[in-house]
């Protein structure tokens, strides 16, 4: 926006008309915009996340998961070897975890995902804090743009003169006769506004009351001394250009727009930490469990061995179930410590006053892991990336930025020329009496009796101009490093883009693996029953193969846990990574501007 100024003669009697636009700068040079352009565009096609042309077929690939043969053969027999092994179900309400530091009761408080992800975008300090962070980035705004309010200007004061006369002999004794002696009020006041072509324009009104002493020969009459002036000062080469001058509001917006940004790159964050530490929350509570059912089957097996002692197992056979049973002991003790160290840290995240970090509360998951195909596309997922990914977008704010520090730094290599223009109407009263009239000051000023002129130029520059021109070269040296930011940001969003996808498509494919490995594991365990009901006797070697075969079907049933754990913390780090975190979890991001 170009902003004009117009002085036209007060009442009719002077004229002094001035138009300033202030758009460009003057004796610009070419800034390197076109190739600032063709670098970013570039870094873009690089990533292969051109724009996808319009009308064009956008190919979707669907998560897949090779058949197993194991499942397949097992089919008939997968309830009861669901039965067998640790139950996911356990990891509910009521789930044993021990004793707490506080030795009192731990109250449970089942919580869903959605209420999780609620409460963290809502109490998250680290999120109130970037709410405050933007609230002041807009305040920066208004300050920037207050720059060019008018100012209103207003003052007065008193002032008393005795000064001696000058050494001249009069005879008669008359030399007194001249001693300047009189009060002075004053009264003034006016506007002044900056332009954002670099100027500023004022107008003032002044008043001045003098009372005058009587001397020994003559009585001077009081009187008023009333001035209106208007003076324009304009730079016309550095300095000189709205793009120089409205640099600070420019810079100060995009840091708003920055605070913006980063507050809804926090709230990306915290979103996706606080699914990955729920489904953590849920792993845990599932070690708990399976670490319980071992030291359950283990505490079985150890009982039968303590019953046959005197029939056929030996001591050393019963030593060492009682060893692996009090080794699943502490293991248990374990589950229990980080059960717990993962419920308080989701807590920490959520910073909800009903379940705060100080209290015995124990969160418990209570929504299902996701294990349903998605459908994507490599390229789209790039695209959306760069189109929504905050660090993306704080990397083109930066260039933005820099490119306005190189623009200012340029006109700063021009000479100093300043253009300086003032007209002042004044006037006296001519009433003749002794105090003096006020308005008769002003009867001048209305018939433009007395008019003074002022037009000056000033001109200077700095021999070699060093300083200027290392600014430049500084300046445009920012903007190089700010598009190589750039680049970079966009690298890295491709790069977690892709990793988060051969995440996605990786664990889905590891859920169906790792259940084959479940119930082949389960029923190897099946098999050793059946053995053990035929068996005369129990052999070391079968008990040691029975205890392994439990730890076999405790660590295939966490393999599994965590198999759909890491698909739904992928899918979660997948959001984030394209920018559509606060979407996926029907988030809006409304910012409420600041009325100045």
């Amino acid at each position: 926006m170009c902003w004009g100024l117009n002085l036209a003669s007060w009442a009719g009697v002077g004229v002094l008309a001035m138009t300033l636009t202030g758009c460009q700068t003057p004796l610009g040079e070419d800034d390197g915009a076109e190739q600032l352009r063709a670098a970013i565009d570039a870094a873009i096609a690089r990533q292969a996340a051109a724009p996808i042309p319009g009308g064009s077929v956008l190919e979707l690939r669907t998560v897949a998961r090779a058949p197993s043969t194991i499942l397949a053969a097992l089919e008939n027999r997968i309830p009861e070897l669901d039965a067998l092994g640790p139950q996911g179900v356990n990891g509910g309400i009521g789930l044993e975890l021990g004793a707490d530091i506080s030795g009192g009761s731990d109250p449970e408080v089942q919580l869903s995902l959605q209420s999780a992800i609620a409460a963290s975008v809502k109490n998250n300090l680290s999120v109130q804090g970037a709410r405050i962070e933007q609230a002041v980035a807009e305040t920066d705004v208004v300050r920037a743009e207050a720059a060019f309010d008018a100012v209103l200007m207003a003052s007065t004061g008193y002032q008393s003169n005795d000064i001696p006369p000058p050494p001249i002999n009069i005879p008669g004794g008359f030399n007194n006769a001249f001693t300047q002696e009189n009060n002075q009020t004053t009264l003034s006041t006016g506007i002044q506004k900056r332009l954002i072509s670099g100027g500023s324009v004022s107008a003032a009104v002044n008043m001045d009351y003098t009372q005058q002493a009587t001397s020994s020969i003559y009585d001077p009459a009081n009187y008023w001394t009333n001035s209106v002036n208007f003076n324009l000062e304009q730079p016309l080469l550095r300095g000189f250009g709205s793009d120089v001058n409205e640099a600070q509001i420019r810079l100060a917006r995009n840091r708003d727009r920055a605070g913006v940004v980063n507050l809804r790159k926090t709230l990306l964050d915290i979103v996706e930490q606080t699914e990955i530490q729920y489904w953590t929350v849920l792993a845990a509570r599932q070690q708990v469990v399976a670490a319980a059912w071992l030291l359950q089957v283990g505490s079985d097996v150890r009982d039968v061995l303590q019953k046959r002692l005197n029939f056929d197992a030996t001591v050393a056979d019963y030593a060492l179930a009682v060893a692996i049973v009090e080794q699943r002991k502490s293991n248990l003790i374990r589950a229990w410590l980080r059960s717990r160290d993962e419920s308080d840290r989701l807590k920490l995240l959520m910073n909800d006053p009903g379940a705060s970090v100080g209290s015995d509360a124990l969160l418990v998951p209570i929504d299902h892991l996701v294990q349903e195909a998605i459908r994507y596309n490599l390229r789209q997922a790039v695209v959306t990336a760069v189109e929504q990914n905050p660090s993306i977008a704080i990397a083109l704010l930066r260039i933005d930025d820099a490119a306005i520090e190189m623009v200012v730094a340029n006109n700063g290599r021009l000479p100093a020329l300043g253009l300086q223009t003032g007209v002042t109407l004044t006037g006296q009263d001519t009433a003749g009496s002794a105090q003096g009239s006020f308005s008769g000051g002003f009867t001048d000023i209305a018939d433009a009796s007395f008019v003074s002129w002022l037009a000056q130029l000033a001109f200077s520059q700095p021999i070699g101009n060093r300083a200027a021109e290392a600014e430049y070269r500084r300046a445009r040296l920012t903007r190089s490093a700010a598009v190589i930011g750039y680049q970079s940001a966009i690298e890295n969003a491709v790069f977690e883009v892709k990793s988060s996808l051969r995440g996605v498509t990786t664990s889905y494919e590891l859920i169906e693996q790792t259940r084959a490995s479940r119930l082949a594991a389960a029923e190897s365990l099946r098999a050793l029953r059946v053995l053990e009901e035929t068996l005369a006797a129990l052999t070391p070697e079968f008990l040691q193969t029975k205890f392994q075969a439990q730890d076999r079907l405790a660590s295939a049933y966490l393999a599994e846990v965590d198999s759909m754990v890491n698909y739904n913390t992928a899918m979660a780090r997948l959001y984030n990574a394209m920018g559509t975190g606060l979407t996926m979890n029907r988030i809006d991001l409304q910012v409420v501007e600041i009325t100045p």
